[in-house]
């Protein structure tokens, strides 16, 4: 605290001596002069220096007034600029152009929102087409997040962690209470069971057990398809946890296979590095881990890890 009102005192003191006075500043800031005068006191008895020569005739400033006054300034001039910067229309660069596939598409669809509304000025745009990382190379993409246990192996591209993913079989309680709930991945009859049919996440996942394909009763490249099915008990499926936390906390599903449940997968964020990455780029994605960060708790709460 003691530093900030040394940077309060520091712009009372630009004022002072540029107004030429403690009367004429008092009137350009609409206060009075004697609060400025204990201000300034106030600041030489922490700085230990006097900075101004004062009495009823005459108003100078002191050797180390002079050189303080240079630095106050320029502070006040930076920070001048700072509110210009962030007040002008049209910055440089305002486009977050995301990349999610598969499993990731509902989280970060989820996530978008809650930045654009904080953010009003920074344009977004979301693909969800087929992973690629040549899109960053390029520059037609500049954050791409990804759910895969290899990284990009280049220097020019930065993977930013943003904690781990985990996947969960649920099924609705009605199904549950027809065909039982299974104790292990080998009591799963194909018949009942909901596929996520990607090239690279339609594969059942479950620990201590190599994962496979399944020709289940239905599939879809579709989330949103397949989670209504699973609601409405057609077959058991796997889904990252945050697209079934809801249904889970109100009962539509519940978990299965809970003792099977596999390794969290990590979720990252894959940017360029250095300069090539903007600041709303950097921005949105800081906003990412803080979210991930806050929902992961929640669902931590309502499904603790299975151990």
């Amino acid at each position: 605290m003691e530093r900030i009102n040394n940077l309060d005192d520091l712009f009372l003191l630009v004022q002072v001596i540029e107004a030429g006075g403690f009367s004429a500043a008092a009137a350009r800031l609409g206060t009075t002069r004697s609060l400025l005068s204990r201000r300034i006191i106030a600041l030489e008895d922490r700085l230990g220096a006097r900075l101004l020569h004062r009495n009823a005739r005459q108003f100078a400033v002191t050797a180390t007034g002079e050189r303080v006054y240079r630095h106050a300034a320029a502070m006040c001039e930076a920070a001048t600029a700072a509110e210009q910067a962030a007040a002008t229309p049209g910055m440089p660069n305002t486009l977050v152009r995301i990349e999610a596939h598969g499993l990731l598409s509902p989280l970060v669809a989820e996530l978008v929102p809650g930045f654009a509304a904080i953010h009003p000025k920074i344009r977004l745009a979301l693909s969800t087409g087929v992973y690629n990382v040549d899109s960053l190379l390029r520059q037609q993409a500049d954050v791409i997040f990804s759910l895969r246990e290899t990284l990009p192996d280049s220097g020019d591209i930065v993977a930013r962690s943003l904690g781990s993913v985990r996947l969960v079989t649920v099924g609705s309680p009605d199904l549950v209470r027809r065909l039982g709930a299974p104790e292990h991945p080998a009591q799963l009859d194909e018949s009942h069971c909901l596929s996520y049919a990607s090239e690279a996440s339609g594969y059942w996942m479950f620990r201590g057990l190599a994962p496979r394909r399944r020709n289940g009763r239905m599939a879809s490249a579709d989330l949103g398809a397949l989670l209504s099915a699973a609601r409405a008990g057609v077959g058991f499926a796997q889904f990252p946890l945050y697209m079934v936390a809801d249904d889970l906390g109100n009962g539509r599903l519940r978990t299965v296979l809970e003792t099977f449940e596999p390794a969290p997968l990590p979720l990252h964020a894959l940017t360029m590095s250095g300069r090539v990455v903007s600041d709303v780029t950097l921005n949105f994605v800081r906003f990412v881990q803080k979210s991930v960060a806050a929902m992961s708790e929640r669902w931590q709460q309502l499904v603790p890890d299975a151990t």
